[in-house]
């Protein structure tokens, strides 16, 4: 009975077992999985030496070695099985030493390790991936780990924060993040988020470095599990966007200000004109949707030539200094031509004038300053390059003067309209880009950025504290379609059907001119489409611009 039991064991163990003698390196007994997973019946094991099946070469030496009366205790080596179809099997095995009724037996417990060499490889291929995707990325990446030691950093980031070379050779983690936190105005700020690892918080915060550079800075908790392990910080370098939208933010103050005097004069008017029943009823309608008009053109008009003025202004000096710095690389390249040409003849100088040349060259770093000059003058001109398209950007969206019909591509409008209002999002949303790659079509693009300016403003607006505002774009033959969702608080259904009307507004006097959505629905008709909307009280609203791909001008 115990012996029935004990091969049930066995044979219910989820590991491969085989039980060798070791004086002729017969296989005396073997469970069922073995049987199963080698493919061999149980008689035939009885009739196979075990060298029958492994056949690594350690195991061949192994075995010679038992043969000679020398054998021990094996934990966790990888082998390979024959099996009964000829095919080879990776394992994972460990032997045992026993001693039974007066003679010597060897246990072996193995199992298949295919599967977990397949994990491995794909884990290995994962980490290579997610090695290079950091260094690939735009951002500065820094990870700190639970002891708050530096647990990676990209290049991006040193060379952002000009970390010195000696601190990451030395690789001095505390050094390295007191050098971050001494080069910006908020220390404190800086030196608390580096040390609030477990902090499960999200945070976003603006670095104004002491050299006059801004960084956007945002990090998350890195999880394992339910447990915080660390820390993720990505650094971003914002100065020229901060610059603009200071600029930027000036302007719109000045304009909502004039768009407020004009609202009160014409509310004014429309007080009087209430008492001439309905043919003065009639006539204000169509005055408020020409003042609509002409007040959102002057608004956008006046946009569009301050984002010109400023967009000229930077190109001026931006194109001079681009032809000096590429001047400069052919100077510099000539001068090193005329440095190689002293240093092959340097030969033929006296020993004592080589010997002071040889002391200055290694005073000067010479071999360093010829590498480094490079470099410099390649960042610059990347940096004047990053200049060139946020200008371009400034120039897209405004397109002063550009009323006529073209062709464009209406994603590389939203993410121009996205740059210049982001200063108005950043604060209240995460804006999440679901583009569908739709085809260029035709259209009037400038009048278009107005519509998508209105519905990202509104929706930025309509946010109380932090929410999410999501892009959407698809298409099929015959049209396009361009999403703005919002978790906001939504439009009451009551106002559903007067949000298009001119002048309708549920913000705060001097808060909105209820003409945006207007003008949009305007210019959305003028191009042939329509606007449907779907709004859930606490849930937040959704804007749909249904356009055609080939565009039929509307004329009013």
């Amino acid at each position: 009975m115990i012996s029935e039991l004990r091969q049930l064991m066995l044979d219910h163990s989820p590991h491969m077992m085989l039980l060798v003698d070791p004086t002729d390196l017969r296989i005396i007994l073997a469970n069922q999985v073995a049987e199963q997973v080698l493919g061999y019946t149980g008689p035939q094991l009885m009739e196979m030496l075990v060298t029958d099946i492994e056949s690594s070469l350690q195991d061949v030496f192994y075995w010679e070695d038992v043969r000679s009366g020398h054998f021990q205790d094996i934990d966790a080596q990888e082998g390979e099985y024959q099996r009964a179809d000829g095919t080879q099997m990776l394992v994972m095995k460990s032997l045992r030493v026993l001693r039974h009724e007066e003679r010597w037996l060897l246990l072996i417990i193995a199992r298949d390790a295919r599967q977990e060499r397949k994990v491995e490889d794909v884990l290995e291929q994962t980490l290579s991936q997610l090695r290079t995707t950091l260094e690939a990325t735009g951002n500065g990446i820094l990870v700190i780990d639970w002891h708050n030691s530096i647990a990676n950093m990209n290049r991006q980031f040193s060379e952002m924060w000009h970390i010195p070379e000696a601190f990451l050779k030395s690789g001095n983690d505390a050094a390295i993040l007191e050098f971050l936190t001494a080069n910006v105005v908020e220390q404190d700020l800086c030196r608390d988020r580096l040390q609030q690892v477990s902090d499960p918080q999200e945070t976003l915060d603006l670095l104004h470095l002491q050299d006059g550079r801004v960084f956007e800075c945002r990090s998350r908790p890195q999880f394992l599990g339910e447990r915080i392990i660390g820390r993720v910080y990505g650094f971003v370098d914002t100065t020229e966007r901060e610059h603009t939208e200071a600029a930027l933010r000036e302007s719109r103050d000045l304009l909502e200000n004039r768009v407020h005097e004009r609202t009160l004069a014409l509310q004014l008017a429309n007080l009087t004109l209430e008492s001439e029943k309905t043919r003065q009823a009639d006539l204000i309608r169509k005055l408020g949707e020409a003042q609509n008009q002409l007040l959102q053109s002057e608004k956008m008009a006046s946009i569009g030539v301050l984002a010109a003025g400023v967009a000229h202004e930077i190109n001026n000096p931006v194109g001079f200094v681009n032809s000096n710095l590429s001047s400069l690389q052919r100077y510099l390249h000539s001068l090193i031509q005329l440095l190689d040409a002293y240093e092959a003849r340097e030969g033929h100088l006296p020993d004592g004038d080589r010997g002071e040349l040889q002391a200055l060259r290694k005073e000067i770093d010479a071999d360093y300053l010829r590498e480094d000059l490079g470099s410099l003058l390649t960042e610059s001109m990347d940096g004047l390059d990053r200049i060139k398209r946020i200008v371009q950007d400034m120039k897209d969206f405004s397109h002063v003067g550009g009323g006529e019909v073209l062709v464009a591509n209406i994603e590389t409008g939203l993410d121009s309209t996205l740059n210049v209002v982001w200063n108005e999002l950043k604060y209240k949303a995460e804006v999440v880009k679901e583009y569908g790659s739709v085809p260029e079509i035709e259209c009037i693009p400038s009048q278009l950025n107005q519509v998508f300016m209105n519905l990202l403003v509104n929706a930025a607006h309509a946010i109380d504290s932090r929410g999410r505002i999501t892009l959407r774009t698809t298409y099929d033959d015959a049209t396009i379609t361009v999403t703005v969702s919002d978790t906001g608080s939504g439009i009451p259904a009551e106002n559903l059907g007067r949000i298009f009307e001119p002048f309708f507004t549920t913000k705060p006097v001097g808060k909105g001119t209820g003409l945006g959505l207007s003008m949009s629905y305007s210019i959305v008709q003028k191009h042939g489409g329509r606007i449907e909307v779907e709004s859930e009280i606490g849930q937040g609203t959704t804007f749909r611009v249904i356009l055609p791909r080939q565009m039929v001008l509307q004329i009013d």
